[in-house]
C-alpha cells in the first residue's frame, strides 16, 4: 500500500502553436531567429523532471506513487485529486487551497496538499522532507509489549 502520492501538474506534451492535424506547420524558427519559442515550458518540466527523480530516487515505488499529469487531462487529473482527497485527508482549508492552486502551473501536490506557491515547486530537498514526514505518519503504531 503506498503511503505517500505526489502528483507533478505541468503541461508536458508538445506544444502546440502553429500545428495541425498534418504536423507542425514551418516557419517558428524563422519568426524567433532560432529561440525555443517555449523556454519558460521548457524550464518548468526540468524543474519537475528533476523533482521525479528525487523521489524515485529516494523511495521505492511501492512506497511513494508519483505521477505527471498534464492538466489538460482533466478526466484523470480531477479523478486522481479526489481519490487523494478522499484517501488522505488533508483538511478542509488544503483541499479548498489544493483545488485553486492546482492550476497555477507548474504544481506539486503531495497526499491533497498543494506544494507549490504562485506556480513555484519546492526544491527536491524540501520535497523529500515533507514525503518523509508523511511516511512516518503513514507507518503503523508498534503495540506496547507487556511484559
Amino acid at each position: 500500500m503506498k503511503q505517500a502520492s505526489v502528483i507533478l501538474v505541468c503541461e508536458n506534451a508538445e506544444q502546440l502553436t502553429g500545428s495541425g492535424c498534418c504536423g507542425k506547420l514551418e516557419g517558428d524558427n524563422a519568426c524567433t531567429d532560432g529561440r525555443s519559442l517555449f523556454a519558460q515550458s521548457e524550464q518548468e518540466k526540468q524543474r519537475l523532471g528533476a523533482l521525479y527523480r528525487a523521489v524515485r530516487e529516494s523511495f521505492p515505488a511501492e512506497q511513494v506513487e508519483v505521477v505527471q499529469v498534464d492538466p489538460r487531462n482533466q478526466f484523470y487529473f480531477v479523478a486522481k485529486l479526489l481519490r487523494d482527497v478522499i484517501r488522505y485527508r488533508p483538511g478542509a482549508t488544503d483541499t479548498l487551497r489544493t483545488t485553486f492552486q492546482a492550476f497555477a502551473l507548474p504544481a506539486v501536490i503531495l497526499n491533497g496538499r498543494v506544494l507549490s506557491r504562485r506556480g513555484v515547486p519546492p526544491p527536491p530537498e524540501r520535497l523529500l522532507d515533507l514525503i518523509r514526514q508523511a511516511t512516518r505518519r503513514a507507518e503503523p503504531v508498534p503495540s506496547p509489549q507487556s511484559g
